[in-house]
């Protein structure tokens, strides 16, 4: 018997295995959920506009864990236009700062690892609380069900800046 804290693993694990899927076929998993929605939907989207979706992580390592996806396909940050890199990094900024401002986090860690082929260029903000342990030991923590997505997103969509 599956506990509380662990019913969330099947939903995981079968987003994790058509994303696998996807990239196996040579098919970007960003690309296809920006123009399907098939597999992240839009119940966890805090902002959108033509080059940047903010959007919860649906398994996230804390509360307010999120992704900030650059839509148009680039595999790395390197590859990004300096001005591209300046819009790109500013709204990490803003994001970063209504996550603490909304959520009362005590810091936000900013980490891009887009690995595998294809690569699709997103960026993850992972909140820390007071009392959490800090450093690295945030990027191992375990993964845990989305809870309050809806409270959680209003509060930081609430924080940015307009």
């Amino acid at each position: 018997m599956m506990s509380a804290s662990d019913q969330h693993l099947p939903a995981y694990v079968a987003l994790s295995e058509r994303i696998a899927a996807l990239k196996a076929a040579g098919i970007c998993y960003q690309c296809h959920d920006l123009a399907t929605g098939e597999l992240f939907g839009d119940q966890t989207v805090i902002a959108d506009n033509a080059r940047i979706r903010i959007v919860l992580d649906p398994n996230p390592k804390s509360r307010g864990h999120t992704i900030v996806v650059w839509k148009p396909h680039q595999a790395d940050f390197s590859e990004l236009e300096p001005g591209e890199t300046a819009e790109l990094f500013v709204r990490c900024t803003e994001l970063a700062n209504a996550i603490k401002r909304g959520l009362g986090a005590e810091k936000v860690y900013l980490v891009t690892m887009c690995d595998g082929e294809p690569n699709h260029l997103h960026i993850r903000l992972i909140p820390r609380y007071a009392g959490e342990p800090i450093g690295s030991k945030r990027f191992v923590a375990p993964r845990s069900p989305i809870g309050n997505a809806e409270a959680t997103a209003t509060a930081i969509r609430n924080a940015l800046p307009d």
